[in-house]
């Protein structure tokens, strides 16, 4: 962490931002009242930054191949804020355990700074009450939301809608903690029944037998990129977990070989490694120290989903997917494309599967029974379905 990254919150974020409150309509008055107090006990928020870019996995890309993690428009719309509302919004995205929450988090609170700028002009973030929270939902829901989507007039999926709304709990649940706000206005607003179906699409077994294939065509050429797509292919991991391993995330005990995999909410779990990824990752790891990133790009940065998908697009089309399959191929695809095989061939039981795919509940697996030994079993049983000589 540099110095900068050091500098005290009470520093307002620098007007250079492209949404700074000098250069935009959509930042609230410069006399907007700022909100009360901390209550008794409480402290205010002070995360140690002057721009959310600062904050670890949430560095703004401002041109193509610049290192950025995150859209810049994403962060400068929240460095916008300005006050209390930022010094909260910069705290509850540093509080996120993981880089992808913290990401996904920036992106749907982003998302509906904007829509309420839009709707409300002139209004402030941490003055948001449950009647625009409830305005929010059914905008989004109903295609009418003109800011804060990728496509207005195209309603959002109700799985995509609880998320936002989940993520604006948080925040708000978050900000009253710290004494930001009297109350949580998001925390009776319903979210919208989200089926007990995935809603991932999944490629066949033909498909992904394909994609395997096409991995091991281009792993002279493309090394790194092969090694993930084997590993994302034959672990049901999400690409999250898959970003943050690690030299020593790869345990090898005898004839055992494991990859240490941190979950949702800092659990660790132990997975056997895909029999074909290994054979690609062996030559990651030699030479290099435990805490240094397992799969990187050619300049030496850690991969990320952009990467992931462009490697699954080569892979695909080395394999001799038509490129309609290879364009919509990203690495969530794999993860809900492996559990669905394995369901759907009942190689290994569900509770192995559960465990493979790192849910809590059974009943999130069984989403991905779309028409179930021991866990090693299951990746094994995953593996042999990608062998050709199968029927």
């Amino acid at each position: 962490m540099t110095a900068d990254e050091l500098t005290p919150s009470a520093i307002l974020p620098p007007g250079r931002h492209a949404f700074s409150p000098a250069a935009t309509p959509l930042s609230p008055p410069a006399a907007a009242a700022e909100p009360a107090p901390a209550a008794s006990g409480a402290s205010p928020p002070a995360p140690l930054v002057d721009t959310v870019g600062k904050i670890p996995g949430l560095r703004p890309r401002r041109a193509r191949g610049d290192g950025g993690e995150v859209a810049g428009e994403l962060v400068d719309r929240i460095d916008a804020l300005g006050g209390t509302a930022w010094r909260t919004a910069a705290a509850w995205l540093a509080d996120a355990r993981a880089i992808t929450t913290r990401q996904t988090r920036l992106a749907d609170l982003a998302a509906f700074v904007r829509w309420l700028h839009a709707a409300v002009p002139g209004a402030d973030l941490l003055q948001a009450n449950e009647d625009q929270l409830v305005a929010y939902r059914d905008a989004l829901g109903t295609g009418t939301a003109t800011a804060g989507v990728r496509t207005p007039g195209k309603p959002l999926g109700p799985a995509t809608v609880a998320r936002r709304l989940a993520h604006l709990r948080s925040f708000f649940r978050y900000a009253r903690r710290r004494g930001a706000v009297p109350v949580n206005p998001a925390e009776n607003v319903t979210s919208p029944a989200v089926s007990t179906d995935g809603s991932t699409p999944a490629l066949t077994r033909a498909e992904q037998t394909a994609l395997a294939a096409g991995a091991q065509a281009m792993a002279e050429r493309y090394p790194v990129g092969a090694a993930a797509v084997l590993l994302l292919i034959g672990s049901a991991l999400r690409v999250g977990e898959a970003q943050a391993l690690t030299v020593g995330s790869v345990i090898r005990d005898g004839e055992r070989i494991a990859i240490r995999v941190r979950r949702k909410g800092g659990r660790h779990a132990d997975l056997p490694m895909p029999p074909r990824a290994w054979p690609l990752i062996i030559p990651l790891r030699a030479g290099r120290a435990p805490g240094e990133a397992l799969f990187t790009k050619d300049d030496g940065r850690p991969i990320d989903r952009w990467w992931t998908a462009a490697m699954l697009r080569r892979a695909a089309r080395a394999g001799g997917l038509p490129d309609d399959v290879a364009d919509r191929l990203h690495a969530h695809m794999m993860r809900a494309t492996a559990i669905t095989l394995l369901l759907e061939h009942e190689v290994a039981p569900l509770d192995k599967v559960q465990q493979l795919a790192g849910h809590r509940s059974s009943a999130t697996t069984m989403r991905y029974k779309r028409r179930t030994g021991s866990l090693a079993a299951a990746v094994d049983g995953l593996d042999a379905l990608l062998d050709p000589e199968e029927p």
